[in-house]
C-alpha cells in the first residue's frame, strides 16, 4: 500500500519542540545532520521514524494521523504550525511537459510525438554560434568582466554529467537525494543543461561562451529522478543540505502546477524565508503550463512563494514564451519577479548514444532560471557585502522593462548585468 508522506513545519527547532512531537505522534525524530553517508533520509523515514531538517524547522514522516496534525496546528501550545502532504515536482522544460501529456492525453499522442521529435532533433546551427547565444547578449554578458568567482551555486535538478568535456578539471561537489541514483550521472540531461547555463564556460568545439558564472563553485543536488520527477521531501532534504553547506544560491528548474486562486504553500514560503535568513537565495522556475495566447496558467509551486524568486521566460524577439506561466494569482501570491531568456537555449548536454554533440537546444522556464542564478553569482562577486535579500532586490532593480509586456508576465523585466 502506498504511504502518505507528510511535511510538518515547526515554529522552532528547540529540543523541547522535538520532544513534544515525539510524544504527541509516537515517532522517533532524527536530525538530518546526524545521518551518515550510507544512512540517508530516504532510508529512515517511515511511520515510526521521522527526519528533522534543522535549518528549515521541517519534519518529514510517513502515515501520520492527519486529524491529529490538524488539531495540533490549531493548538497554540503545539510546536506544529503547518503540515501538508508531499506533492510531485517535475523538470520545467518543454520535453518533460510533453512526456507528462503523453501519459494523460492519449488522443493527442500523434501531435505530441510530432512536437517531441521536432524539439529533440532540432539541429544545432553550424553558422557562428554567437548568433544563438542571444540570451547572453540580451542580459549584457558581453559588457561585464565578472565571472562568479568564489560563489557557491547549487543546482537542484536531475544530476550532472561529470564527464562532460567542458567541465574537465573543475572541482564539483554533489549529493543525491534520489534513492539508487547518482548525482554525478545524468541520463535525463535536464540538470546538465541547467548547470551549463548558470555555471558553464565555453564550447569545447568552437570556443564560444554559453555559460554565465563560469568561475563559480558548482554544486549539484539530485532531487529529480532520471525520469525528471521528484517530491517535496527530496527537495526539502536538498535545501537543508545546501544551507548547511552555506551555498549562496539555490537554483531550482522544477515546478508543480497550481490552480487559479490556490494559495502558496506555507511550507515553501517558510522554507524560502528561513533560507534568506541564512543568507541563501532560492530561485525557481515559474512553470510551463500556459498555452498562449490563451489565458496563461498561474505561477507553479514553489516559485509562487513570496520568499522564492520566480522566473518567467522570453524568446529572442523579446516576447513572452508561449508556455511561460504568469502572476495571475496576485491576490493570493504568486507573482513573477523577473524574466530571462528561455527559448532555444544552447547549453551542455550528455552525449547520448548515436549523438555527435555535447550540446542541445532546450526551451522552458527551466532554461530561464539558471540565467538568473548565474547572474546572481556575478552580483555576489561584484558586491560581496550584499545579503541574499539585497541581491534579490538588486536583480529586480536592475531588470529592464520590455515594451508592451505586462508585469504579470515578466515582473520587473529582463535581468541585466551591472557595468
Amino acid at each position: 500500500m502506498k504511504q502518505n508522506r507528510y511535511i510538518v513545519l515547526l515554529k522552532d527547532q528547540h529540543k523541547s519542540s522535538i520532544q513534544s512531537v515525539e510524544r504527541e505522534f509516537s515517532v522517533s525524530v532524527t536530525s538530518s545532520e546526524l545521518l551518515s553517508k550510507d544512512n540517508r533520509s530516504y532510508n529512515i523515514i517511515d511511520s515510526k521514524n521521522a527526519v528533522l531538517y534543522k535549518n528549515l524547522g521541517v519534519v518529514v514522516v510517513d502515515d501520520m494521523d492527519e486529524q491529529q496534525l490538524t488539531l495540533s496546528v490549531k493548538d497554540t501550545k503545539s510546536p506544529v504550525i503547518w503540515f501538508e502532504k508531499e506533492r510531485d515536482f517535475f523538470a520545467a522544460d518543454e520535453i518533460t511537459l510533453i512526456n507528462e501529456l503523453k501519459t494523460t492525453v492519449d488522443q493527442l499522442k500523434s501531435k505530441i510525438t510530432e512536437l517531441e521529435n521536432f524539439i529533440l532533433h532540432k539541429p544545432i546551427p553550424q553558422q557562428p554560434v554567437i548568433e544563438w547565444q542571444w540570451g547572453l547578449k540580451a542580459i549584457g554578458m558581453d559588457k561585464t568582466l565578472f565571472t562568479g568567482k568564489g560563489i557557491d551555486v547549487c543546482i537542484l535538478d536531475t544530476g550532472f554529467d561529470i564527464s562532460h568535456p567542458d567541465f574537465t578539471g573543475r572541482t564539483i561537489e554533489g549529493k543525491s537525494f534520489i534513492q539508487g541514483e547518482d548525482w554525478d550521472k545524468d541520463p535525463n540531461g535536464h540538470g546538465t543543461h541547467c548547470a551549463g547555463v548558470a555555471c558553464g564556460n565555453v564550447r569545447n568545439d568552437t570556443g564560444v561562451r554559453y555559460g554565465i558564472a563560469k568561475d563559480c563553485n558548482l554544486k549539484i543536488g539530485k532531487v529529480l529522478s532520471n525520469s525528471g520527477n521528484g517530491t517535496t521531501s527530496s527537495i526539502i532534504d536538498a535545501i537543508d543540505w545546501a544551507i548547511t553547506k552555506k551555498f549562496r544560491i539555490i537554483s531550482m528548474s522544477l515546478a508543480s502546477p497550481v490552480q487559479i486562486n490556490e494559495k502558496p504553500s506555507v511550507l515553501f514560503e517558510t522554507v524560502g524565508t528561513r533560507a534568506l535568513e541564512n543568507n541563501v537565495l532560492i530561485i525557481a522556475a515559474a512553470g510551463n503550463d500556459s498555452q498562449r495566447p490563451s489565458l496563461p496558467a498561474p505561477v507553479s509551486a514553489p516559485a509562487n512563494s513570496l520568499s522564492i524568486m520566480a522566473v518567467a521566460a522570453i524568446d529572442n524577439q523579446m516576447k513572452v514564451a508561449r508556455f511561460s506561466n504568469a502572476g495571475i494569482n496576485a491576490s493570493t501570491g504568486g507573482n513573477i519577479n523577473v524574466c530571462a531568456p528561455g527559448v532555444d537555449i544552447l547549453s551542455s548536454y550528455p552525449r547520448k548514444s548515436g549523438s555527435t554533440t555535447d550540446y542541445k537546444l532546450l526551451s522552458g522556464t527551466s532554461m530561464a532560471t539558471p540565467h538568473v542564478s548565474g547572474l546572481a553569482a556575478l552580483y555576489m562577486e561584484q558586491f560581496p557585502d550584499l545579503t541574499a535579500r539585497q541581491v534579490w532586490e538588486l536583480l529586480e532593480t536592475k531588470a529592464k522593462p520590455i515594451e508592451n509586456l505586462p508585469y504579470r508576465d515578466i515582473g520587473k523585466g529582463l535581468i541585466q548585468t551591472i557595468q
